[in-house]
């Protein structure tokens, strides 16, 4: 029997006697709900979104269990643990707070719709105040440091574990007692921080700095906890604050082109019908493409793969090649999948036109696209960052990583963890951008409309999307 199992049972004992009488049986399906509970749980996800017949029967048992149900953003009934739920509540309150008092902002748009001009504008009234740049990633960090260029002195941007240094196991060295030196925080890509960093970041924090932060709704939450931005989000709309900005038009995706209309449509939550109507209409000349996977995966497609892997090893290996030439190269395709693992995740597509072995770095040629997969504030390294193996002098590869602070090369012996990422996960993706990405949808059915939103919105020029149509029903 697993853990989440004999949990799922010790609240079923804990509750019974109060509800249904000491004797009474279990309930097969209230177990089995718990139990899937307490297995999210384990991974670090909550809350778990409830199905309506879920929530009527977890509703008679909630004044005996510690646990809570909440409205989620969009109306679902979510299960917490109840100290979760609480921190949730405390960190929104502390945000709120900080947010009115310090003369702080919430900006919300999707991509392209202008943040970072916005903060720019603010920024600029700051004077000689002493400002720091953060992002969950280091690429983030490092396109928010490009955004905001040309201050003088430059503004110092790094990630949220490096400025935190971070020392593993949710441990950071900075905290209330060494608090950071910071009169102004711009934090991006709020979407991607969960409960249990934010708390950390707060702690770090001087009572009276002044918050700036950016997000997108329309994107993923964090992979390992509740997200902030939607709550934050909807509290100062009820309390018609004047510390929340939406943005509405994006200047990259708007209606005049294909992929636009589609983000669009997708953000304003159009049926899978509607999506699917849109798909069909497409022109070759569109910068949106639509390759029905049910017809195989379209050779194309392949070819652009086989030619992205082909120029990396090519240039990786020539001397006259910057290291910012070939970051640049590797930010012109990405593939994203909504999973690891299946015949078309991103384990299957990396191992088939990579040609390598996941777990045997020793082997992999120069040119190898690559992915950080722990947090190493000391290294100036954050999980999700991505670079390339690139031959020094001597020969022996090492790893040229797309760090906040540009490009930087180190030991793959020092590295904290590499996996290959010619394809990535669409969470892992979250923070980056390529000219192209290429999006595999082995099955679109019950997909969450957010992760197809974020993969199509890494691409800044065209997407090929790979799926079975979209209104097609279940096997």
């Amino acid at each position: 029997m697993n853990a989440a199992r004999r949990c799922a049972e010790r609240l079923w004992a804990l509750a019974a006697p109060a509800t249904a009488g000491p004797k009474a049986p279990a309930d097969p399906a209230l177990i089995a709900l718990l139990e899937r509970f307490y297995l999210q749980l384990s991974q670090g996800e909550e809350p778990l979104r409830l199905q309506p017949e879920e929530l009527a029967s977890l509703v008679p048992l909630l004044g005996c269990l510690p646990l809570e149900i909440q409205q989620g953003a969009d109306g679902t009934p979510t299960l917490w643990s109840r100290r979760s739920w609480q921190r949730q509540r405390r960190l929104i309150a502390d945000l709120v707070e900080r947010l009115s008092q310090r003369g702080g902002l919430l900006v919300t748009g999707g991509a392209g719709s202008g943040k970072t001009s916005l903060v720019r504008e603010l920024l600029q009234r700051e004077g000689h105040r002493r400002v720091l740049l953060t992002a969950p990633t280091g690429k983030a960090a490092a396109r928010l440091r490009e955004a905001l260029a040309g201050f003088e002195p430059p503004l110092a941007a790094g990630t949220l574990h490096r400025w935190l240094e971070a020392t593993g196991g949710g441990q950071f060295r900075r905290h209330r007692q060494r608090p950071l030196a910071v009169d102004t925080l711009v934090l991006d890509e709020l979407s991607m921080v969960d409960g249990a960093l934010m708390e950390a970041l707060l702690e770090a924090l001087p009572s009276d700095t002044r918050l700036l932060l950016l997000g997108d709704p329309g994107q993923l939450p964090p992979i390992g906890g509740a997200g902030l931005l939607e709550p934050l989000q909807l509290r100062l709309q009820e309390l018609n604050s004047p510390c929340w900005r939406h943005l509405q038009r994006s200047h990259r995706f708007n209606e005049s082109t294909a992929l636009g209309a589609f983000v669009t449509a997708l953000r304003q939550g159009a049926p899978a019908q509607e999506l699917q109507a849109q798909l069909e209409q497409l022109s070759a000349t569109d910068n949106l493409h639509w390759h029905d996977l049910r017809q195989g995966f379209p050779a194309s497609v392949a070819k652009q793969l086989e030619n992205q892997r082909d120029c990396l090893g090519q240039l990786a290996q020539d001397p006259h090649c910057s290291d910012g030439e070939l970051l640049s190269q590797l930010e012109q395709l990405m593939v994203l999948c909504p999973r690891r693992l299946g015949s078309l995740g991103v384990a299957a597509l990396n191992e088939r036109f990579l040609g390598i072995h996941k777990n045997r770095v020793q082997g992999w040629p120069p040119g190898t696209p690559l992915l950080i997969t722990r947090n190493d504030s000391e290294l100036n390294l954050a999980n999700g960052d991505l670079g390339v193996l690139r031959p020094r002098g001597t020969g022996q590869l090492e790893a040229l990583i797309a760090s906040a602070d540009g490009p930087l090369r180190l030991p793959l012996a020092l590295l904290p963890g590499l996996e290959p990422a010619l394809a990535l996960t669409v969470h892992k993706s979250q923070g980056s951008q390529a000219q192209r990405a290429v999006v595999v949808v082995a099955n679109p059915q019950g997909l969450d409309p957010r992760l197809l939103y974020t993969a199509l919105t890494r691409a800044r020029a065209g997407v090929d999307l790979i799926c079975p149509p979209l209104n097609s029903e279940p096997a």
